[in-house]
């Protein structure tokens, strides 16, 4: 069994060595293989728990501000449309009672002063011819005839002050008025079309803006949990014991040494999702073989052998063929796994290393075998020479190790040819 280190970490890529065990170490589970440098990890890591409770405190406001919208806008637009409402009706009413009647009160000023004026001269004209007749003292109807003047005279003034009133009311107050309370209602009437318009808008905006918040919130979340997660990779430890190999490790054979050894030093750097280290359990012992296609149909699974170590020839185990590739690896070759008793086997043997395997793929101990280059082909029939050139038509059986076996034919003690006489 074998496990492959690597490290895949869900957002931090600075992978900084600081230690590991040495290739061939051997570990138990749980073994620290790889300590990595946490120390700009840490920083982030601070750095991204500020940015979340920034997060978290630009939600809440969002969050507010939404429900002081959900809750104000219609009652702003409440007031937008009973302010028009208002104003509509205040122009109404100026338009078709305060405007006439102050148009009448200007006029009827006007005729009120002019009318006082022409009951002053008419007064002061009678006092005139009154007097002219009576004998009254001349100081007494020189006083009264004063007074009489003098109401004229105010009578006068007053009525060009009327007449004065008259028109800055007539032309000029009432038509400012007029066009102030007119533009007025304009004014709010566009107003309310803008807020009603606008209303909808506002509170989408602030919707959007409040889920713009929460989106950015669990992002900001989603990081810094990904860095926390990550922290816990910067110590790597083994998954299981066993033998600690640099690189990767398939099939029985390893490799990668030479260009992992650099980055599993100090200060050196590992990539991402790619393979270090393999911690091989070094039991139990598997082979792993190449079989030429030539040879597929004599190798079924189940098949007994010996494997002998190339290491120590005199260290044999036995085997059996476990499994046999359906479909080819290389060209003309087949994959063999064959599972061996090495539970007593020496600790020399380890994973990578090689051997040798002699597998009985057949055996019949009373087998008639002739060399294999004394059986011919005849057309659709097998045929021998027997010595004095006689031919005989065999059938074959199994060929192995340069002999073939007769299973009908010959018998045993008759001599063949080696070649055709």
């Amino acid at each position: 069994n074998l496990h492959e280190i690597q490290l895949k970490p869900k957002s931090w890529a600075d992978l900084k060595v600081l230690r590991a065990v040495e290739h061939g170490a051997i570990v138990k589970k749980g073994d620290v293989l790889v300590e990595l440098d946490p120390e700009k990890l840490d920083r982030k890591i601070g750095d991204s728990k500020l940015d979340l409770e920034l997060s978290a405190l630009d939600l809440g406001m969002a969050r507010a501000d939404l429900e002081f919208a959900e809750a104000t806008i219609p009652i702003d637009l409440a007031g937008v449309e009973r302010g028009y409402h208002q104003v509509k009706e205040d122009l109404d009413r100026y338009l078709k009672v305060l405007k006439p009647h102050n148009i009448k009160s200007a006029e009827r000023s006007l005729i009120s002063s002019q009318n006082f004026l022409a009951y002053a001269e008419e007064e002061l004209k009678q006092l005139k011819k009154m007097y002219a007749a009576d004998d009254v003292t001349e100081e007494t109807e020189e006083i009264i005839l004063m007074r009489a003047q003098d109401s004229v005279n105010r009578a006068r003034h007053s009525l060009a002050s009327a007449k004065i009133r008259n028109e800055t009311t007539l032309k000029i107050s009432i038509p400012r008025e007029d066009e102030t309370k007119k533009e007025g209602e304009l004014r709010k009437r566009l107003e309310l079309v803008k807020a009603r318009a606008t209303s909808t808008a506002d509170l989408k905006k602030k919707q959007l803006e409040m889920e713009k918040q929460r989106i950015a919130h669990a992002r900001a979340k989603e990081a810094h949990e990904k860095l926390v997660a990550d922290r816990a990779l910067m110590k790597v430890k083994a998954p299981a014991g066993g033998i600690v190999y640099y690189g990767t490790f398939d099939k029985g054979v390893w490799s990668g040494m030479k260009l992992i050894a650099p980055k599993l030093k100090k200060d050196g750097k590992l990539l991402p999702g790619s393979v270090f280290m393999t911690v091989v359990e070094p039991r139990p012992l598997l082979v792993y073989a190449l079989l030429d296609e030539k040879d597929l149909l004599h190798v079924p699974e189940g098949v007994k052998g010996v494997a002998k170590a190339t290491a120590d020839p005199d260290i044999l185990l036995q085997t059996v063929v476990e499994r046999v590739s359906h479909v080819p690896v290389d060209a003309g070759k087949f994959e063999v796994l064959l599972n061996t008793n090495a539970g007593d086997a020496p600790m020399v043997l380890v994973p990578g290393m090689s051997c040798t395997v002699k597998l009985l793929v057949y055996r019949n101990e009373n087998a008639l075998a002739v060399p294999a280059k004394a059986v011919f082909n005849d057309g659709d029939v097998k045929v021998v020479y027997l010595k004095g050139g006689k031919r005989k038509v065999v059938t074959t059986g199994k060929t192995a190790a340069g002999k073939t076996e007769i299973l009908k034919g010959v018998k045993a003690g008759d001599e063949v040819l080696l070649e055709k006489p």
